[in-house]
């Protein structure tokens, strides 16, 4: 079973994409999208999404200015069916879900399933250069690596970011930290949430991270944090973000006793419902709703 999106028109016409597992495809102006428009002002940064699972193919529309249409119609998200078109701007898709997998010579497979068995190479820590076996899809595979040591260490005292000055250490968890700093151009507050990998990443894994990011950075409400920035430097992911100075819901109650108004927890429940409304119109499930 394989699901081809087929460009009909655009500056893709004639390319196809082919799937036959499991997959998303984020079409839009940002570099990071698979389907990159950088000069069609139709779109929008983060236009919408496709989670393909074949033979199902469904489509979101990211918040995009001038929407996504499906055969004429103004979608917010649709189940596609073979046959289905796919328009924006200078472009048209068309959707081919292929029971007995007739493959395109010209398509562009997608994360097709390696049945070969792992490589076994020697990776090298960017940070201290200790060489270690990692498995890899392949013997040339390039991966990223730190050792125990270094994701330690580089816990106690994170490296600089660049473009920002960092001030202090706002907590510590065991994939990372959370730092307060200043950016260098504006003088904002920010926090920069490092990301520590446990194990050696691929650059294609980490490249579907860093894109799940961006996808994330669609979200704009005033209930939700702000994504500032994003990026990797010595081997470590670094995520930035609107610094909030305030107190949880957790310390808020303890500072009140234990227990908080009935007016206040209107107040706090009603917010953040408005912001996973929000969230959930986009296709986004938080799944890990607490108090702090």
């Amino acid at each position: 079973m394989q699901v081809n999106l087929r460009v009909l028109a655009g500056p893709y016409q004639g390319q196809v994409f082919a799937f036959n597992q499991h997959d998303t495809f984020l079409i839009g102006r940002t570099d990071d999208a698979h389907l990159c428009l950088p000069d069609d002002r139709f779109f929008s940064r983060h236009h919408c999404l496709l989670e393909i699972d074949p033979p199902r193919c469904f489509l979101r529309d990211l918040g995009s200015t001038n929407g996504t249409f499906v055969n004429g119609q103004r979608v917010r998200e649709a189940f596609l069916n073979h046959g289905d078109q796919i328009q924006g701007g200078e472009s048209v898709l068309l959707v081919e879900v292929n029971a007995h997998q007739l493959v395109d010579p010209n398509a562009t497979i997608r994360d097709e399933q390696v049945t070969s068995r792992p490589a076994i190479i020697f990776v090298e820590c960017m940070n201290c250069g200790r060489r270690e076996q990692a498995q890899a899809s392949a013997s040339d595979e390039h991966l990223t690596f730190l050792c125990e040591e270094c994701r330690e260490e580089l816990k106690r005292a994170p490296q600089p970011v660049p473009g920002y000055d960092m001030v202090k250490m706002l907590g510590r968890g065991g994939m990372g930290c959370v730092m307060l700093a200043r950016d260098q151009k504006t003088g904002r507050a920010v926090a920069i949430k490092t990301l520590l990998p446990e194990c050696a990443v691929s650059d294609k894994a980490m490249r579907r991270f860093l894109r799940e990011i961006d996808v994330g950075a669609a979200l704009k409400h005033s209930n939700i944090v702000e994504f500032v920035d994003r990026g990797t430097h010595n081997g470590v992911v670094y995520l930035v973000t609107e610094f909030v100075d305030g107190a949880d819901a957790a310390k808020l109650a303890d500072s009140r006793g234990g227990q908080l108004s009935c007016s206040e927890t209107v107040s706090i429940v009603s917010q953040a419902l408005d912001a996973l409304s929000y969230a959930h119109t986009l296709g986004f499930i938080h799944r890990d709703i607490k108090d702090q």
